[in-house]
């Protein structure tokens, strides 16, 4: 019997450009989750930020541990993890919870209040939990290298407690491309397509006589998150986490569901997991309204044949007689043969009921079976991998679609790019054009420019404008006008 389900989960693609706000949620607490500011401080840290932000912690760690890294905007800095279960397992340590103004929105407890932990002191934090939370950093610590961690802190003042955990994944060696050189060198370059379709020169790596490419072996401490999941075991690594991790925490005393070992699902957002669960209970339902309604025949069977033996006329006394025997001994008879009767109806309805429930159990031991051998057989590896394979070719599709898209944004752009250079021209055409025309009304009204001279416009609009007022009506004040001598 488990007291709750197996959480723990792991992100990471924590680039330079998350660190700011991730800090902000961590430190100051704001951001998307519900925070009750009357509980944060009870949070507890076994590794706090020393530093005023998260990203300046992660780049001191960095240099004082002298770690070779990637200074680029796509380096993944820091890996994340999260440990927690459900509100039934902290009860199960001792915790208590109080219900919120709030209520759930999807789900089997839609429109019920959501339960949120009942802390006025830190006596309230049951020493089971901070037990639970301890040991898990401790199979953190141990799987990251305690060097490599930047925070660590247990929340108690959002909805349900849980540890958050982020360390740089540190490696002590790497592999290194080497690159086919020139007799003075010099690295090879080809010419090869981008992802955007553009020209571009790649360096040529070496390979072995079997056509592998070569690579070779720097020690030291680099910051590479592909190797550092990769010696953890690449694409089972995570199963592997969790499957060490519920080992550890079941020796630990405490009894956490891992879930379905051999899955290695991305882990699902909230709603996406409630609605899971609520299609779980709608098929268990499903079941269980089948098994009941099977039961429930027979239960209505059974009542109609011991009706129809109260009902039925064995002997009738009245119209028979049986020789040698009393009225009363033949009714005692009769009876005693309904008795007889009803009793096999009822041990014939047992019989059909533990039918169903015999039923019920061999499609459980039919399905568990199936699923033995599918693992032993490979099939449900093979099931895996055809769903990967499908999420691979969705995935590429995906790509052709935006390679498309970037081609005509490309095309856009070229044209927006001609559009522009054509009304530069443009504009450079007409700033001569008006120059020439500014220099050669000032020649009519007697202002000479020579090439070098800077023309006034403002200056030049107020003569043209004397000019029209002249030609086009006449005015009563003619202070502005003046004579073109031609």
């Amino acid at each position: 019997m488990y007291d709750g389900n197996q959480v723990l989960r792991f992100e990471n693609k924590y680039k330079a450009s998350d660190l700011g706000g991730l800090g902000v949620e961590l430190k100051d607490r704001k951001g998307t989750g519900n925070y009750d500011k009357d509980r944060t401080q009870f949070n507890y840290s076994f590794v706090p930020l020393s530093t005023s932000t998260l990203q300046e912690q992660v780049y001191s760690k960095l240099k004082e541990n002298k770690i070779y890294y990637n200074d680029g905007k796509n380096t993944n800095l820091l890996n994340g993890a999260i440990v927690t279960s459900g509100k039934e397992f902290f009860q199960s340590l001792g915790m208590k919870f109080k219900e919120s103004d709030r209520t759930h929105q999807v789900g089997k407890d839609k429109s019920k209040p959501i339960l949120v932990p009942d802390i006025k002191s830190d006596d309230d934090i049951p020493e089971k939990v901070k037990d639970f939370f301890k040991d898990s950093y401790n199979f953190l610590e141990k799987l990251v290298g305690k060097d490599n961690i930047i925070y660590a802190e247990v929340h108690y003042d959002e909805d349900t407690p849980h540890m958050h955990f982020y360390f740089m994944p540190i490696v002590n060696e790497v592999k290194r491309k080497i690159f086919e050189t020139d007799s003075n060198g010099n690295i090879i370059y080809r010419e090869g397509i981008d992802k955007k379709g553009n020209k571009k020169m790649y360096p040529v790596q070496k390979k072995d006589e079997n056509g592998k490419n070569i690579f070779k072996t720097e020690k030291g401490k680099f910051l590479n998150c592909d190797q550092f999941w990769k010696a953890l075991g690449g694409k089972t690594s995570y199963a592997k986490i969790q499957d060490d991790y519920n080992k550890y925490i079941t020796e630990k005393g405490y009894k956490l569901f891992r879930g379905n070992i051999g899955d290695n699902k991305h882990h699902k957002t909230k709603a996406e997991k409630e609605i899971e669960d609520l299609n779980e209970q709608i098929n268990e339902m499903k079941i269980e309204f089948e098994k009941n309604k099977k039961l429930n025949e027979i239960e209505l069977q059974t009542a109609k044949e011991l009706s129809e033996i109260d009902e039925k006329e064995i002997l009738n006394p009245v119209k028979r007689k049986v020789v040698g025997y009393k009225d009363e001994d033949i009714n005692n008879l009769i009876d005693y043969s309904k008795q007889i009767q009803k009793q096999n109806s009822n041990s014939k309805s047992v019989i059909k009921q533990k039918n169903v429930l015999i039923e019920e159990l061999t499609d459980k031991i039919d399905n568990l079976q199936t699923e033995n051998s599918k693992l032993k057989d490979g099939r449900a590896i093979k099931e895996r991998d055809t769903k990967i394979y499908e999420q691979e070719l969705t995935i590429s599709k995906q790509k052709q679609v935006i390679k498309e898209k970037n081609s005509i944004i490309e095309k856009l752009e070229t044209k927006v790019n001609e559009i522009q250079e054509t009304f530069n021209n443009f504009k450079e055409k007409m700033f001569n054009f008006c120059d020439k025309i500014c220099r050669a009304l000032g020649h009519k009204i007697g202002i000479h420019f020579s090439k070098d001279d800077e023309i006034n416009y403002d200056d030049m609009e107020y003569y043209a404008n004397g000019v029209n007022r002249k030609y086009e009506k006449p005015e009563k004040d003619k202070s502005d006008d003046f004579e073109i001598s031609m």
